[in-house]
């Protein structure tokens, strides 16, 4: 399932770089929701992205490979078995796989998913940040389940 989760978020980055300009934005839905071409050299809403390249990379990087390691011992030796765990856990690991990728070949992630009311906008993101969020809200979701079925 990582491997199915890290595909979807390369082939969206790819499909963005081979047809929008660097900048581009196409509104999709007006007033709401753009997709839009942009790098992000740091991490969420581009947090690091002024630190000099080599510490940045090697930080960011570091971090996204500690991660999936854990991810890859907890799926294969963790006594809890649940499926909403297993999917969680892999689409944690599909993302950080995902941008790990793109920092180590690119030096920065494709961000391109624009979301908006008005004048504020939220920070765009890609899937990999997508499957981050909602594995995050599974693996939190299967825990409280747990803790439900054996308190009750």
């Amino acid at each position: 399932m990582i491997l199915l989760f890290f595909i979807f978020d390369y082939a969206s980055k790819l499909y963005i770089v081979n047809n929008f300009k660097f900048g581009e934005s196409v509104s999709i839905i007006k007033g709401f929701f753009d997709i839009v071409y942009i790098r992000n050299r740091g991490v969420a809403f581009g947090f690091l992205s002024n630190l000099p390249e080599i510490y940045r990379i090697i930080f960011l990087c570091g971090i996204s490979l500690i991660v999936f390691l854990i991810i890859i011992y907890l799926i294969l030796f963790g006594k809890n078995r649940n499926l909403a765990y297993i999917i969680g856990l892999s689409l944690l690991g599909g993302g950080a796989v995902g941008n790990l990728y793109e920092r180590i070949v690119k030096g920065y992630v494709v961000d391109f998913l624009d979301f908006y009311i008005k004048n504020y906008h939220y920070p765009a993101f890609n899937l990999a940040d997508s499957f981050i969020t909602v594995g995050v809200f599974v693996l939190i979701f299967s825990r409280i389940k747990i803790k439900q079925v054996d308190s009750g």
